[in-house]
């Protein structure tokens, strides 16, 4: 990659596709890439830095970063979701180990209205900085809509504690089961605090101003979904139909399904392609049994005797008009009935604004008033964030807001100014170019099986499971670590030999003057640095350049007087683990007394053939590189030019009298964790074979 590229990747100006997708920016490749290496508390830390609901996204996220992934141009996107999922179940005691501590207290309290995922994030944000932050929450129960409105078998409650619990630890001050507006007037909050900020969300549903809508069996969408979250077991027919076609609606007709009615039914206006919900999440519903009517509006609730008896339907035409706005249109020739016992009306959602009727905060027909570049309301100091400001969106998209409203109150407290947030222009390396997808190898997606949909519906226990430790690492070394490729050394001299467009397996290198691996392209397999002869390449990411410094640095921590003899530089290929035993670092004691020294590469083809000899000149005795399995390698051509680099040290070890014997490449037979250490003990109890002039070596690479 050009220089002026490298420098803005690391400076954080041109991003991966699918970081720049997620509203907050979570750097997608660092935490996908310290799992594959087996660093789980590290690629925690990478989550939270921008996202305090990590557990919670890891569940119902609808991972717009997958969308954008880069490998769905060779195969399919990596399963993001899934391993965040993954991070947050196997760090548990180390996240409670490093919550955050409640920060110094400094002048300025903030009144946060509503525990949502936008607020609580305002909230740790603002007590992080110090700032004295009290969250009122009109029911018993901190989360909002996460809370209270989604079912138990998609978001179990306890994943929703994990994160607000980190939230808590930072000081943030709760008041639950006391309304604004009722046990405390917005005025009171007013006097006593130096900002307020409006978190209400959007927790009622639209009614519909059809005949019938009154009659017994009606129920509203967010009311139903909050008395299954809470336990409660809504009055519902046999048969049951959903008015919507949104993901909440999906909700509320797999949350009736599993109530007991025979027949579940959801209508919408929007034909399939239109539908706003998830299409994973339609086919679910459907694989549960649920009948979905497209195009189709409700005309009328059908009634006897002030009961449902079914409800009757128009055929719509069209949705949007011409500028995309809802605007939808009728035959109203066309009619259907449907005869069923209960209706759920799921058509949108609104806030409860009740609580500011006495205030001076600006409302119009039900919608909050405000400046969303600033997140500032008609009220000087009354700030608002989440979906009463957005409307309908993601409980990240949330995340998102509620850090943006944290600035702006941290600025206003500061300097009593109201802040504009600058509009920040994301720059992307832009999508995978077809030439170059053709060329790399495809490795199929890890999924999981979700429990069977006749038994998924007898529940509400999560349907999900969640990835293995093997499955969770084979799914991460999937990613192609984008934008983290090969770059010319700033002062390396290119000699323009052409080597690195030789070697390299999708055609990314060039030469124009000096050698160039553009971005966008390369694929961080690293064969051009392992075989640049001015060793004048590195890459941005896992370089194997500095490897004799890296080995210094271990072995001059062992006793190397007491460590047992044969002592082994063994490289291993660590896409061949499953599972972090042999991915952490090793103790002096564990090299002492094994004779062994791991060094995991995410490809042992990108080692040099420096980095092969390098091991003998630090006093090593063998060096064993263990590449992956037969044709398990991600880099076409990979192997074979390791197998040739390392007969190069072989030929050149036999000239100096060390014996070519002492390095040798071996591939992974069945799991590293079974084939290793079989591979160690038998290169082990070869004898090893050094003459004066491979004595010298090692005396001339110590001083």
């Amino acid at each position: 990659m050009k220089e002026k590229e490298f420098t803005q990747i690391l400076a954080g100006d041109m991003l991966a596709t699918c970081s720049a997708a997620c509203p907050v920016h979570t750097d997608t490749r660092e935490y996908v890439q310290r799992l594959s290496r087996g660093d789980y508390e590290g690629a925690l830390d990478i989550l939270l830095e921008v996202n305090p609901f990590p557990s919670v996204c890891g569940r119902i996220c609808h991972h717009p970063c997958e969308a954008e992934c880069r490998r769905k141009e060779i195969d399919s996107a990596v399963s993001l979701r899934m391993l965040k999922r993954f991070v947050v179940e196997n760090t548990k005691e180390y996240r409670l180990a490093r919550q955050k501590k409640p920060a110094e207290k400094k002048e300025g309290t903030v009144a946060i209205i509503g525990s949502g995922p936008s607020g609580l994030t305002a909230a740790l944000d603002l007590a992080l900085s110090g700032y004295r932050v009290r969250v009122y929450e009109k029911d018993t129960k901190l989360g909002g809509m996460l809370a209270h409105a989604i079912p138990r078998y998609r978001l179990p409650i306890e994943a929703l504690a994990q994160d607000i619990g980190d939230i808590l630890a930072a000081g943030v001050e709760v008041r639950t089961g006391c309304e604004v507006g009722k046990d405390i007037s917005f005025d009171e909050l007013r006097k006593e605090n130096n900002a307020i900020l409006i978190a209400a969300g959007l927790s009622e549903s639209h009614s519909l101003p059809i005949p019938g809508v009154d009659s017994k069996g009606v129920l509203l969408g967010i009311p139903f979904l909050w008395d299954v979250a809470n336990g409660l077991r809504p009055e519902l027919g046999d048969s049951v139909l959903v008015v919507g076609g949104g993901n909440v609606a999906i909700d509320m007709a797999r949350a009736a399904k599993r109530l007991g009615p025979s027949k579940v039914y959801m209508a919408c206006l929007e034909n399939r392609q239109e539908m706003p919900a998830w299409k994973w999440e339609i086919d679910e519903a459907e694989e549960e049994g649920i009948e979905i009517f497209n195009s189709w509006g409700p005309k009328a609730i059908l009634e006897n005797k002030g009961a449902v008896t079914g409800i009757e339907f128009k055929r719509c035409t069209s949705v949007f008009d011409d500028q995309h706005r809802f605007s939808p249109k009728y035959d109203e020739s066309e009619t259907k009935s449907v005869e069923v016992d209960s209706v759920i009306l799921a058509i949108g959602q609104r806030a409860n604004l009740d609580f500011l009727a006495q205030s001076p905060v600006a409302v119009d027909r039900g919608r909050l008033q405000c400046d969303r570049s600033s997140m500032s309301t008609s009220e000087r100091g009354v700030f608002v964030c989440g979906e009463v400001m957005t409307g309908p969106g993601s409980a990240i998209a949330a995340v998102g807001t509620g850090h943006d409203a944290a600035k702006v109150i941290s600025h206003f407290l500061e300097t009593g100014e109201t802040l504009k947030l600058a509009q920040r222009a994301v720059t992307t390396i832009g999508e995978l170019p077809s030439a170059t997808a053709a060329l790399a190898k495809k490795f199929e997606r890890v999924e999981v099986s979700l429990m069977d949909a006749d038994e998924r519906i007898k529940t509400f226990s999560p349907i999900e499971p969640g990835y293995s430790e093997s499955e969770a690492l084979a799914e991460s070394r999937r990613c192609l670590a984008c934008a983290t490729g090969a770059y010319l050394k700033p002062l390396a001299h290119c000699a323009g030999c052409l080597t690195c467009v030789r070697v390299c397996p999708f055609g990314v290198a060039q030469v124009d003057k000096t050698a160039v691996m553009p971005a966008q392209l390369c694929q961080t397999c690293g064969l051009c640095a392992a075989e640049c002869p001015a060793a004048g390449i590195a890459l941005s990411r896992f370089a194997t350049n500095g490897m004799k410094d890296t080995l210094r640095a271990i072995l001059s921590k062992s006793d190397t007087a007491k460590i047992a003899r044969p002592l082994v530089v063994s490289y291993c290929c660590l896409n061949e683990t499953t599972s972090r035993k042999f991915l952490g670092a090793q103790t002096d004691e564990e090299i002492v007394k094994t004779g062994i020294l791991r060094v995991m590469i995410p490809c042992v083809a990108r080692l040099s053939t420096l980095d092969l000899v390098s091991p003998i000149e630090l006093g090593a005795d063998k060096v064993a590189v263990i590449a992956c399995a037969e044709n398990g390698c991600f880099y076409t051509g990979a192997e074979e030019l390791l197998g040739r680099r390392v007969k190069r040290v072989q030929k050149f070890l036999d000239e100096i009298g060390v014996g070519q014997q002492n390095v040798q490449l071996f591939k992974t037979d069945s799991s590293a964790e079974e084939s290793w250490p079989l591979i160690w003990e038998q290169f082990r109890s070869t004898p090893a074979q050094a003459d004066a002039q491979g004595e010298l070596l090692k005396e001339g690479a110590s001083r």
